[in-house]
């Protein structure tokens, strides 16, 4: 996939999270999930204009995942400090998002690696080129739109309901 398409599986992956987050611990929590789970949409696309580093290589693999998980973890326990769990949700969701973007490559021709270099096992699905363009943007329009109308029903769902007391 390129990075459209990236953004869009990943929204649309984080999509059905924003209510039950944002019931279970904040809208805060929610919407910097939201953050994450985009923003880190084509984090291991890095490798791309690095010369020594082959692309769909060591950024590519699970151990990245965990990596990622592990520094959004810390970066959402500072940024949302008021909610106890903020380090575990930010790993998840840190984690989930590197993890579904070499999802969004599996189904490629070139496929990944998954668990190098602990082990050779390649994975492709060969379903579609990354190239594709038909899919990239069907994911960008299908992702954004849901993400964009889950985060507005449950803002909305938010600002009608009356406090207690």
């Amino acid at each position: 996939m390129y990075r459209g398409g990236h953004i869009g599986f990943n929204a649309l992956l984080y999509a059905p999270f924003v209510p039950l987050v944002s019931r279970g611990w904040s809208l805060e929590l929610a919407l910097a999930g939201a953050v994450l789970a985009v923003g880190l949409a084509n984090l291991p696309d890095v490798d791309q204009p690095l010369p020594r580093i082959p692309h769909r290589g060591p950024t590519h693999t699970i151990w990245f995942a965990l990596l990622v998980g592990l520094l959004a973890g810390v970066a959402t326990a500072l940024i949302v400090p008021s909610t106890p769990s903020a380090f575990r949700f930010g790993f998840v969701v840190g984690t989930g998002s590197i993890v579904a973007h070499l999802a969004g490559d599996i189904v490629t021709p070139m496929g990944i690696s998954p668990f190098a270099p602990v082990s050779r096992y390649h994975v492709t699905l060969d379903w579609f080129k990354s190239k594709n363009g038909r899919i990239n943007r069907a994911f960008l329009l299908v992702g954004s739109t849901a993400l964009l109308a889950s985060l507005g029903l449950t803002i909305g769902r938010i600002g009608t309901v009356a406090p207690i007391g």
